[in-house]
């Protein structure tokens, strides 16, 4: 009896497994992707915009001190690495249209993008935010000799504050990428099991 109860919840479990269309599938992979392009495309913006007042920034003030020529153009230099990333990984995931017709190979393509991505918003910027921090870091020499203590004191701590609130808000946004470019894995995977199951010989004899 026992034996008999243990096969009626495998059998359940196999039929209440819930089926999924194809086309269903195939819209929400590209109603993803298209959210996911349009991030992209306004975190570039936001960048492109952060150049135009750092170099209005430089030109319009004249600056006594190399450390802070130096250090708009650090600041200048990280943005368009930035701008550059983003357009790249935009493109790359715009193109990537074509190979929703090859199930596996998009599967591939996602795990692999995946993974950069997770790269890209860990290690590189960590790397990203150390120059970040040293661009500020040359700008507080010149306001330490033209500006009062306490503002240059309440700058540092504002931008010590800032970075802390930057890496909280970093580790959300990494966490909702991921899982978001996982979703889409997974749905894939999903149809294409489902496909697979259903053209295998075992199916047909059933």
């Amino acid at each position: 009896m026992k034996d008999f109860e243990a096969l009626k919840g495998i059998w359940s479990g196999q039929v209440s497994e819930p089926k999924i269309s194809g086309d269903d599938i195939i819209k929400s992979l590209k109603k993803s992707k298209n959210t996911f392009g349009n991030k992209l495309l306004f975190e570039t913006a936001g960048m492109l915009a952060g150049v135009i007042v750092f170099v209005w920034v430089w030109i319009s003030n004249p600056f006594m001190m190399w450390t802070t020529h130096l250090s708009l153009l650090i600041l200048i230099i990280c943005c368009i690495y930035y701008i550059f990333i983003q357009i790249k990984d935009y493109r790359s995931i715009s193109n990537s249209e074509s190979l929703l017709k090859q199930p596996e190979e998009y599967i591939g393509y996602l795990k692999d993008y995946r993974h950069k991505r997770y790269v890209l918003n860990t290690r590189k910027y960590s790397i990203y935010s150390i120059f970040i921090g040293i661009a500020f870091a040359l700008y507080f020499i010149e306001l330490y000799f033209i500006a009062p203590l306490w503002q240059t004191a309440g700058g540092i701590a504002f931008t010590i504050g800032w970075f802390v609130v930057s890496w909280r808000l970093m580790r959300i946004y990494i966490r909702r990428e991921q899982e978001r470019l996982y979703e889409m894995i997974e749905n894939l995977e999903r149809l294409q099991k489902q496909f697979s199951s259903k053209n295998s010989p075992d199916a047909d004899t059933l």
